[in-house]
């Protein structure tokens, strides 16, 4: 009899051993699955990211695109009329004072009418200042009482300066569009 209980307790720590067994490759089982999930979610939610951050990118080069259209064309535009107010006061420097203040007054109001707000939008800080200076200088120039060769002299230096600050804008907007559509 003694012999049968030491092969019951045998097997029964077999049978337990086994049950552990099971148990631990069940749970291994769960836990690797656990794990792969953990991995996929990961996986997913970093793909999930970089598609919206390019699609952020790629609108923020669609807004940035179109600002740049127009900001192109108002700086098209302001350096236009700085040339023709340059050709115009060239023309007229023979004839008479008057004339050249008169067209200095206009540049200045067509300046102020245009869509400065859009190129200062994008502007440097220190272009912005020098043309505000540049327009402030023009704006005591054209209310003097008497005009004189001084004055249209230092008129067309402050339209010839506005003029370089507008095209340096335009050059560099032109390059950034340049790389950003490479």
């Amino acid at each position: 009899m003694r012999k049968m209980k030491s092969y019951k307790i045998y097997i029964i720590i077999f049978a337990l051993l086994l049950l552990w067994i099971w148990l631990l490759f069940y749970m291994l089982n769960e836990i690797i699955g656990g794990i792969t999930g953990v991995i996929v979610a990961c996986i997913g939610t970093l793909l999930t990211c970089y598609i919206v951050k390019e699609r952020i990118d790629r609108r923020n080069f669609m807004l940035f695109l179109e600002a740049s259209k127009v900001r192109l064309e108002v700086l098209e535009e302001l350096i236009y009329t700085c040339e023709n107010t340059l050709d115009e006061i060239a023309k007229k420097s023979p004839v008479r004072n008057t004339d050249i203040q008169q067209s200095v007054q206009h540049f200045y109001h067509k300046l102020l009418r245009s869509d400065l707000e859009i190129v200062y939008k994008y502007m440097e800080y220190d272009s912005i200042v020098k043309v505000t200076n540049k327009l402030t200088s023009l704006k005591e120039l054209t209310e003097k009482s008497s005009f004189n060769e001084v004055d249209g002299t230092a008129a067309v230096e402050d339209i010839k300066a506005v003029y370089l600050i507008l095209n340096t804008n335009k050059n560099s907007v032109e390059e950034i569009v340049k790389i950003k559509m490479n």
